[in-house]
């Protein structure tokens, strides 16, 4: 690999922590949902978190917006 191009360099493998072994982004994602749906006057409390497990990001913000009848403008 030349020093004057390292974005040339191939990946080797690729690592998918689907189920949360290496990284726990539950708590993360809790706490991001929280933090914008306290924006629109509305509470995260986790019990719809199974509508957005393996789901596109597209479908699970899609999910959560329908869940909490989120409209386009925060308060």
């Amino acid at each position: 690999m030349s020093l004057s191009n390292p974005l040339k360099k191939l990946a080797l493998c690729v690592i998918l922590d689907l189920d949360g072994t290496l990284f726990n982004t539950d708590a993360l994602v809790s706490e991001v949902l929280r933090g914008v749906l306290g924006k629109y006057g509305k509470q995260w409390d986790g019990r719809e978190v199974h509508k957005t497990v393996g789901k596109t990001p597209l479908e699970a913000a899609a999910a959560i917006v329908e869940d909490y009848e989120l409209s386009l403008h925060s308060k």
